[in-house]
């Protein structure tokens, strides 16, 4: 086999990665950006990786590897696009493909849950609020309060990432690639928030999965309407409601509900639970006491089940994170950041380090699905 030759998309791609200028990394590798542009464009065949190495944080292997899968700007809605930068924006689309590299070695190597989503995308005139109610029905959850969505979504094949703290600057988004739905998550928020950005995303891969490019503001209020109904059903709410609401009421039901005090208040008004009156006096209480920009007394983050899981058969069968980066070819910081900040840590020197492992089970109800080895 001859020597691997160099992939201009990959240069391309680890500049991006960084939020560099072709000027910059010139700069850096001490030439001309027309030198840059003939490297990023296949006009050199060898280019000096070693000051690309040095300058990009990138092995040398990242730049002989094969082209990368991509995703493209218009197969993503981010809801605040008019306020990042094209660098910005280069450098979240980068991480999704190394998030894409990752997820098809996993399933190259492990049987993780496949996709069970109901397409809810035709007829288009479907009300968000009727989808969430199909949708509670088809998984089971009926009128009870969703105690662990990022898992649920998992257990059903969905593959949720976290977004590096450099890249937070962006809310939560996702998209179809062919046959697989993938959300990423800005994990700088609240629990809370984090839940109801889920939920939204679900929301786009239901409902809108032909709609491509930026999303309208209507079908992102679609998203918000049927995280709503999603995460506080309107029969249940109603079921709860005895008498007459005070503010302190709204404190109990929203750590029910496991959602924010201003979501639990918004929703009371729009099922015209509460007035007007009480929607404004209450949500200005709301800021005056912090909840505005946090959520006090809220709850614990939800933990990713599958990477758990993943991690734990990796550590058992000798794998660490370098190991891991080495097969893909990227720096261990990006897998770092995809991961909700878990580790793999060191196996116990007593580790069984066969290839094929039992099969692990969460012992928790509802059994999160098991993750074996493909032999």
């Amino acid at each position: 086999m001859g020597q691997r030759s160099f992939n201009p998309t990959r240069l391309t791609l680890a500049r991006q990665r960084n939020g560099f200028t072709k000027q910059h990394l010139a700069d850096l590798c001490g030439v001309s950006r027309r030198a840059v542009t003939a490297w990023e464009s296949g006009d050199v065949d060898n280019p000096p990786l070693e000051a690309l190495v040095t300058s990009l944080g990138f092995p040398l292997s990242f730049f002989l590897s094969d082209d990368p899968p991509l995703i493209s700007r218009e197969s993503i809605a981010f809801r605040a696009l008019s306020t990042m930068t094209a660098r910005q924006l280069d450098r979240i689309l980068a991480t999704t493909t190394f998030a894409l590299e990752l997820s098809d070695w996993i399933n190259e190597n492990y049987k993780t849950p496949r996709p069970n989503l109901p397409d809810f995308s035709e007829p288009d005139d479907l009300l968000p609020a009727v989808a969430a109610e199909s949708l509670r029905s088809i998984w089971g959850l009926h009128e009870r309060p969703v105690n662990q969505l990022l898992p649920l979504l998992e257990r059903n094949g969905v593959r949720v990432f976290s977004l590096p703290i450099e890249d937070r600057e962006v809310d939560a988004f996702s998209f179809w690639r062919d046959t697989e739905p993938y959300i990423f998550l800005n994990t700088g928020k609240t629990a809370e928030r984090i839940r109801f950005d889920l939920a939204h995303e679900l929301a786009h891969l239901l409902m809108h999965r032909q709609v491509v490019g930026q999303k309208s503001r209507s079908l992102e209020q679609d998203a918000q309407t049927f995280a709503s109904n999603l995460l506080i059903p309107a029969d249940a709410l109603y079921a709860q409601v005895v008498g007459r609401l005070r503010l302190g009421d709204v404190f109990k039901l929203k750590r029910y509900w496991r959602v924010s005090a201003v979501a639990l208040v918004h929703r009371l008004a729009q099922l015209a639970i509460i007035s007007e009156w009480h929607y404004r006096t209450w949500m200005i209480e709301l800021s005056q006491q912090g909840f505005r920009s946090s959520e006090p007394g809220g709850i614990h983050p939800e933990a990713s089940r599958l990477f758990k899981e993943l991690l734990r058969l990796l550590r058992e069968d000798g794998w660490s994170t370098h190991r891991i980066a080495s097969e893909l070819n990227i720096p261990a910081r990006e897998i770092n950041g995809m991961v909700f900040g878990l580790a793999i840590a060191p196996a116990p020197a007593n580790a069984r380090t066969s290839q094929q492992p039992d099969l692990l089970m969460d012992t928790r109800k509802p059994p999160f699905p098991a993750l074996s080895v493909i032999k």
